[in-house]
């Protein structure tokens, strides 16, 4: 065959000087080129002089492929249409093997599968294949001697010299190299030998200078992944000390790192060195990294270092044995955010328990104050029972107080909210709160200017002030200074965000704040409970705050307490802002407390009822009593007269209150309708708010509020 002939190993090329110097030239190449891309742009050049032949190429592995990397010479429609190796099938899918792997079309295709017959004199005994006449080659071999069908596309663009050179690295081919001519006898045995030993040389280049461009790669994907992460990162080295996890040395951090916990410079440092005291204040910390790093296995937390007063979210990774990394999270606003929905589900069911809890006592305390007080009018002045009938309606007021607290707490208490300028309200109980505080407390009362109004209950406003002043008291035993502060404040999204109750708009600002003993954090995590307080036994009921606390959450405020132990407190109280103006009280005169009107009692609890009829029968009312809404409705049925006023419980078995009295007012038109209650269900109020048109009086009552609430309504 023309070009072509049989060959066997011939290493006499070694000898001449210009293999030498090609060999030199292309190491030379091999080791100055920086990038794939200028190691094939090079070798392009090389080979051509070394070959002259007039296109040269080379594939690598690309996915299942071997595209052209870089050519010279060859037409552009060629590179195009030569460019895929891949068989095609008529969905554009790859045509495989029963193995799975891709079938190659063409020449290119047998030597980078390996697949050649070197007893052919076509191909090489390393895996060649060449040839300086294809017009003679196919012309003379069928598919079977070539190993298979070709494309012939070399032949058909009129290259009669080509030459196929495997690149292998490691036991497998990534790529070849390719020489064409369109000249016939371009290429001799011992010029393919000396070909094969360049693209050998070639080969180990390549795989290094890949394998080295892969690593910077996967560096450079490391460090942007380093450098951008959003989590914090710390390579670091365990020391180990008798046994003991006691320090350890930051060897690498990332940006993220520094934002996380604000810790700058500490590369190369230990950790002791960075936070002195660390090692007292987060002993957990030194056994995690300690254990991790010579267990080798990983472990994720979530921790409070209480050195930097931070929580973090932790995953920490063995990186060798005494090396570990930790990759973590900032997540104390998020514990903050938790606490809070904790202490707010906290707070509600401890609420509803004290509502409960204070319904039954104000029953009882209607009761026993009603009656104390029927027994000290009609006991004498000198009468040796006086002082034990009064110390029972004291100890029955003291408990009054209690219950309402309590009901302020769990925000079960009926509001009548007017409108309210706040500078006003506090200017009018300076007097009192300066009495209260004693000579050695400076009072300073800062009124905010163009101060807005709001809209809430005046004695509840006034019980918020008074409760923060007397505790602002307490925390100054020795003195010191009380400011009441006023403003406007517009509460954001920010502001919402760390304070998830707070709801956004315009508000009032009401600020109490001293410059007292101040409190922990975990005192502060206690304060609005009930009962709990950090005053001597009998000094201190614990219903203070937890009352503000309800008032504030009834009238949709929030409130914000901030304290440092031995700086201070300051407690800050937001209220809703209105655009309306204040209302002015007209005095109101007592009304006369005898009557002979018809009065439906309807109230579940048998001896409430009975102090009611009482009263009311004292003082000349007719009186009909029922103890459920059904047996009301009878009642109504029965009577033929008309019914004057319906005084009925809101909250009992069965028919509630307000049901109670739409039915009673449709059988009996005209009827006034007064509610009681020891705590409201929303039954005549929204959100403890009274409605608009509805009287209600809140047990427990004393008999003249109750008379007087009676006459006022028949009156009017």
């Amino acid at each position: 065959m023309k070009g072509g002939g049989k060959m066997e190993p011939d290493r006499s090329w070694e000898k001449d000087a210009e293999a030498r110097e090609a060999t030199i030239e292309l190491l030379r190449i091999c080791n100055k080129a920086g990038t794939l891309e200028e190691l094939m742009r090079d070798l392009m050049v090389h080979f051509r002089n070394l070959t002259g032949c007039e296109a040269i190429g080379v594939r690598l592995r690309e996915a299942d492929d071997f595209p052209y990397f870089e050519t010279r010479g060859f037409p552009e429609e060629f590179v195009l249409a030569e460019n895929r190796l891949c068989a095609i099938d008529e969905k554009g899918e790859i045509v495989r093997d029963g193995a799975g792997h891709p079938i190659y079309d063409c020449m290119c295709g047998n030597i980078l599968c390996g697949r050649f017959d070197s007893s052919k004199p076509f191909f090489t005994a390393r895996g060649s294949f060449w040839s300086g006449c294809t017009t003679d080659l196919l012309a003379s071999t069928t598919d079977a001697d070539r190993q298979a069908k070709t494309r012939n596309r070399c032949n058909g663009e009129g290259y009669e010299s080509v030459a196929l050179i495997p690149l292998r690295s490691h036991g497998g081919t990534f790529g070849l190299f390719q020489f064409n001519d369109k000249r016939t006898g371009r290429f001799t045995a011992e010029r393919i030998a000396l070909l094969e030993n360049l693209v050998d040389h070639v080969a180990i280049a390549l795989a290094k200078l890949r394998a080295d461009e892969a690593l910077r790669l996967s560096e450079e994907r490391y460090r942007s992944l380093f450098e951008n992460m959003l989590e914090g990162y710390a390579y670091c080295e365990m020391v180990l000390e008798n046994g003991e996890y006691r320090d350890f040395v930051y060897l690498d951090v990332n940006p993220a790192f520094e934002r996380l916990t604000g810790l700058t410079g500490v590369v190369g440092k230990r950790v002791t060195d960075v936070i002195p005291g660390i090692r007292e204040s987060d002993p957990d910390l030194f056994e995690l990294y300690g254990r991790v790093a010579f267990s080798g296995k990983p472990e994720r937390v979530e921790i409070h270092v209480g050195a930097l007063k931070i929580w973090f979210s932790l995953s920490v990774y063995s990186a060798g044995k005494g090396f570990f990394v930790a990759v973590f999270d900032n997540i104390t606003e998020r514990r903050k955010l938790e606490d809070q929905l904790r202490q707010s589900q906290k707070m509600e069911a401890v609420g509803r328990l004290a509502g409960g809890v204070a319904h039954d006592f104000n029953n009882l305390l209607t009761v026993i104050n009603g009656y104390s007080e029927i027994l000290l009018r009609r006991i004498g002045e000198d009468s040796t029972l006086r002082r034990e009938v009064d110390e029972i309606r004291k100890a029955g007021d003291k408990a009054s107080m209690l219950t309402q607290q309590l009901l302020a707490f769990s925000r079960r208490q009926v509001l009548q909210p007017k409108v309210l300028d706040l500078n006003a309200t506090v200017s009018g109980m300076a007097t009192m709160l300066r009495r209260l505080i004693g000579e050695d407390i400076d009072l300073r009362i800062l009124p905010g200017q163009g101060l807005g109004r709001v809209k809430a209950d005046p004695g509840q406003v006034e019980q918020i002030i008074l409760n923060l002043v007397l505790n602002a008291r307490d925390a100054m035993p020795g003195g010191g200074r009380l400011d009441i502060e006023t403003g406007n404040a517009v509460l954001d999204g920010t502001f919402s965000s760390k304070h998830p109750q707070a709801v956004t708009g315009p508000h009032v600002l009401l600020a109490v704040s001293d410059t007292g003993v101040g409190m922990s954090e975990d005192t502060q995590g206690h304060l609005f409970e009930p009962f709990f307080t950090t005053k001597e036994r009998g000094k201190g009921t614990g219903l203070g705050l937890p009352t503000v606390y309800g008032i504030v959450q009834q009238s949709q405020g929030y409130i914000y307490v901030y304290s440092e132990l031995g700086k201070g407190t300051a407690v800050k109280v937001y209220l809703p802002r209105v655009d309306e103006e204040v209302e002015t009280v007209s005095p109101v005169s007592a009304p006369a407390p005898h009557g002979t009107e018809t009065v439906l009692v309807v109230e579940d609890e048998r001896q409430v009822r009975e102090f009611v009829t009482r009263v009311l029968t004292a003082k000349g009312y007719r009186v009909l009593t029922a103890g459920e809404g059904l047996e009301a409705l009878r009642l109504c049925k029965d009577c033929a007269d008309p019914v004057d006023l319906l005084v009925t419980d809101v909250v009992m078995p069965g028919m509630g209150g307000r049901e109670l009295a739409s039915r009673v007012m449709a059988a009996k038109p005209g009827v006034r309708v007064l509610f009681v209650s020891g705590y409201t269900d929303d039954a005549v109020s929204h959100h403890g708010v009274l409605e608009a048109g509805l009287e209600f009086l809140q047990k427990p009552f004393t008999t003249d509020a109750f008379l007087g609430k009676v006459r006022e309504i028949l009156d009017r």
